[in-house]
């Protein structure tokens, strides 16, 4: 077994955490077949995703061998929103809805041009939370937004007929992996080049043109998930500034966001804390052919106070800066 199925098999081995220990509150029903075929997603997309990011895998075994119970709090997705307004914020909804997720509360990310909600998954299931964000372009730099533009404009158009094919009672699961694993359109190393330029250009839209950049080069891929403190039932464990802090102890990098430790956002005072790592570098191939090192993804964790079940905007501001160019 390779480590990243090792690291999946340890998510999703009991004991399922209750619904209300997950802070969890969505009564909708689900069928067998769509339990099997979005069991059979998640796999694909978590096993893509471990492959991706070894610091994610090694977390989740490490904390498996001291006896910790691991369990995926939510996934995160990013999108555009195009020149014309369509939105992947709204192609990503669609499909979580057809498997009982139920749409949330809008986020406000401060100083962003992100639209941002989140979907909150059937009790009855062991899924994730979805944080599904989008970015509108329009309002970047003008040669940024172009290069975006380029790409991204009538992709989502066609997205919707291919999801609605995707969800159709026999077609495999595999499909839909495909929609959201394989990013839609094809950036070359200038077109990369040339958007963080933008950012060094105009220091006030560093943010969002990192996110672009980022989205333009990944797409819909999962860009973290997020290990949950709350039930991690390990003795020395307390919260999450132990985990923090064991995770430190064995050497591996946290984003260096905020809060009054460096790397907490949010307290115990709103009712939400979270921490990440910097996202794992790998070799990327444009379609240019050039190669070079790239941030991907990245992992999170988090503990929720009080039965707190959502999402503060302040908060994932510092966590997008995760997968920041270093």
């Amino acid at each position: 077994m390779s480590a990243a199925a090792a690291a999946f098999s340890a998510l999703v081995r009991g004991p399922v955490p209750s619904a209300r220990e997950r802070c969890v509150l969505n009564r909708a029903a689900v069928t067998k077949l769509q339990l099997a075929k979005f069991d059979e997603l998640r796999k694909g997309l978590l096993l893509r995703y471990l492959q991706r990011t070894p610091s994610a895998v090694r977390a989740i075994r490490l904390l498996e061998a001291r006896g910790g119970h691991v369990h995926n709090d939510h996934v995160a997705m990013r999108a555009f929103v195009d020149s014309a307004g369509q939105s992947g914020l709204h192609f990503l909804v669609k499909l979580f809805r057809a498997f009982g997720y139920a749409v949330q509360d809008n986020v406000v990310i401060p100083g962003l041009p992100v639209n941002a909600t989140w979907l909150e998954p059937p009790e009855q299931t062991d899924w994730p939370k979805v944080f599904v964000s989008e970015l509108r372009a329009s309002e970047l730099p003008s040669v940024a937004a172009s290069i975006v533009h380029s790409h991204v404009d009538g992709v989502y158009a066609q997205s919707h007929a291919r999801l609605d094919e995707a969800l159709a009672e026999d077609a495999p699961a595999s499909v839909l992996l495909e929609l959201l694993d394989s990013p839609p359109w094809s950036p070359s190393a200038e077109d990369d080049h040339r958007l963080r330029s933008a950012a060094k250009s105009e220091p006030a839209v560093a943010n969002a043109v990192e996110y672009a950049a980022w989205t333009l080069t990944h797409g819909h891929r999962l860009n973290h998930m997020t290990i949950f403190a709350n039930t991690l039932g390990l003795a020395n464990i307390k919260g999450l500034a132990d985990l923090n802090a064991l995770l430190q102890a064995e050497g591996m990098e946290f984003n260096p966001a905020g809060g009054n430790d460096g790397v907490t956002q949010g307290s115990l005072e709103v009712g939400l804390q979270q921490s990440s790592t910097r996202a794992d570098l790998i070799e990327h191939t444009f379609s240019c052919g050039t190669t070079q090192k790239i941030p991907c993804a990245f992992l999170e964790l988090i503990e929720r106070h009080d039965g707190f079940s959502g999402f503060l905007g302040q908060n994932a501001k510092g966590i997008f800066s995760s997968t920041h160019q270093r």
